[in-house]
Order: C-alpha cells, then structure tokens, then sequence
C-alpha cells in the first residue's frame, strides 16, 4: 500500500504538469480568445495544486512518523550494538566468541539496514518538501 501511495505521490502532480503544458500549447496555437483560455488554464493549475496539497501534506505526515519510528529503532539498536560482552577475548571457549562475532555482525548489518531505510524517508520527504516549496512560489 505505501508502494502505491509512493507512486501516487510521484505520477499526479507530474500528469498534471504534462496535461497543463499541453493544454497551454494548444491554447497558445488557437487564435480565439487565447488569452481567456490562457487564463483559465492558470486557474485549472491553482485548482490543481490546491487539490493535490491535501495529499501531499499527508504522504509527509506519514514519512514523518516512520522516520520518528525508524529513529527510535536505530537508537535502540545502536545501544544493543554498543554492549560488551566482558568475557570476550579472555580466553574462554573460541565458540563463544565466534557467536559474539556473528550476533554482533547481525546487529551490525540490522543498523545498516535500518539507516537505509532512513536515508530513503529523508529523500521522499525532501521530494514533497521541494514540491510544495514550488507551490507555495
């Protein structure tokens, strides 16, 4: 579902655009009342970008709160990663130690991953801030 709303979010506004330059175009190459047209359109392209704020707002809302979430799990499995295990390399059992290598690998490759999908919230979000920054011009 949030792969739709993803998409949704991108191809709207971007339809849109396309609908409304062609609109212009054709508006432009017609000889009656091309201004009357030209103007209409622009009111179309308000209509437009009103309508599509609403979604926008809360495609950001969300990407908001996963971030807030995501946040909450790197913070909490960075402190897990930071525990040492104070009987590591002291000549216990080799096997012991190879666990600890891996459990800690594991978490390595959780908080990786969990900053990845960080790292791509900040873009979708940078993406509806830079777009609502245009509308707002």
């Amino acid at each position: 579902m949030s792969t739709l709303l993803q998409w949704s979010t991108v191809l709207s506004p971007i339809l849109g655009v396309i609908a409304i330059i062609t609109a212009l175009f054709i508006a432009r190459h017609s000889s009656r009342d091309a201004e009357k047209q030209i103007k209409a359109i622009y009111n179309l392209l308000d209509v437009f970008v009103a309508a599509q704020n609403p979604n926008m707002m809360v495609a950001k809302k969300q990407y908001e709160q996963q971030m807030a979430q995501l946040d909450e799990q790197i913070k909490e499995a960075k402190e897990e990663f930071e525990i040492v295990n104070p009987f590591f390399g002291r000549g216990g059992a080799l096997i012991n130690d190879i666990e600890y290598l891996e459990e800690k690998n594991q978490q390595k490759q959780h908080i990786d991953d969990l900053l990845r999908q960080r790292k791509e919230l900040e873009n979708q979000l940078d993406l509806i801030q830079s777009y609502l920054d245009k509308v707002k011009k």
